[in-house]
């Protein structure tokens, strides 16, 4: 099914609501003869037929209600995810720019390489749906400079614990963002959802209406209604996949901005700055 995330979101839902409105009202222009037939409907069997379809149409729509709220909550949560780690690197950042030469040099460059490869290698990977580890090598290296760093004085040495503590909130970040990539509805709740869905539209047949038109059309305005509300569940089930997806965007601004959290950076662009 991971399949629809290739294609372009207009067409995702012309797709499933497409689909689903043609297939509604061909079944029900074949089969609204036979069903008042056999079943004997007339505008006697109205109020029971409308009654039951009521109260089906209420369990069916606050289970929809119920999973488009956790769809939109979980791609919410991945966002706050991505948010958490882009500011912890900005923060690795600021303090490691602390530090004295060359080991500052060289934790900034592997900060800088592991955005590098989040946005450019990562992100495609993960609208795939694959783990690359090659982020995990560059905190390897930067830990392995961090650890070798001489703290000059009892500043230097609450700083680079404080680096050790940014770096431990990163690996969590890092670890939470590949947990969230699969993270989607369970394949069992899709099958309610589509089962359901053919239900509703099956009973919809039941509803007596002496013109066969107006049957047509409220048919096609349940069916759209049904395909739009399944069209907006997919597009948010994944939130790495698809146009509707979470963008690396957080990281970008990191990257762009990443010599503003060098203290000594923004210190020699103040002084060489010309007086008001």
């Amino acid at each position: 099914m991971f399949w629809i995330y290739d294609i372009p979101s207009w067409a995702l839902g012309f797709v499933i609501v497409g689909s689903l409105l043609l297939c509604s009202c061909i079944g029900l222009i074949i089969s609204r003869d036979w069903i008042y037939r056999y079943f004997k409907i007339t505008h006697d069997t109205l109020d029971s037929i409308n009654g039951f379809f009521s109260a089906m149409g209420m369990l069916y729509g606050l289970l929809m209600g119920l999973v488009a709220v956790s769809a939109w909550e979980n791609y919410q949560n991945v966002g706050s995810i991505v948010d958490i780690e882009a500011t912890v690197i900005a923060q690795l950042y600021c303090d490691v720019s602390t530090l004295q030469e060359p080991s500052k040099t060289r934790l900034q460059n592997d900060l800088q390489d592991y955005l590098h490869y989040i946005i450019d290698v990562n992100w495609p990977a993960h609208r795939k749906g694959i783990i690359k580890r090659g982020g995990q090598l560059i905190l390897t290296r930067f830990i392995k400079t961090a650890t070798t760093y001489q703290p000059a004085n009892a500043q230097q040495q609450i700083i680079s614990a404080e680096v050790f503590t940014a770096y431990n909130s990163l690996i969590d970040a890092r670890r939470a963002r590949l947990q969230a990539i699969d993270t989607g509805l369970p394949a069992q709740l899709w099958v309610v959802i589509i089962i359901g869905g053919g239900i509703m539209v099956l009973m919809s047949y039941f509803i007596y209406m002496p013109s066969l038109r107006t049957h047509v059309l409220m048919t096609a305005v349940f069916s759209t209604l049904l395909g739009l509300m399944i069209f907006l569940i997919a597009s948010l089930d994944h939130p790495f996949r698809g146009e509707v997806s979470v963008s690396s965007d957080a990281y970008k601004a990191v990257l762009d901005n990443v010599k503003d959290f060098d203290p000594g950076y923004v210190t020699t662009i103040v002084s060489n700055s010309p007086a008001k």
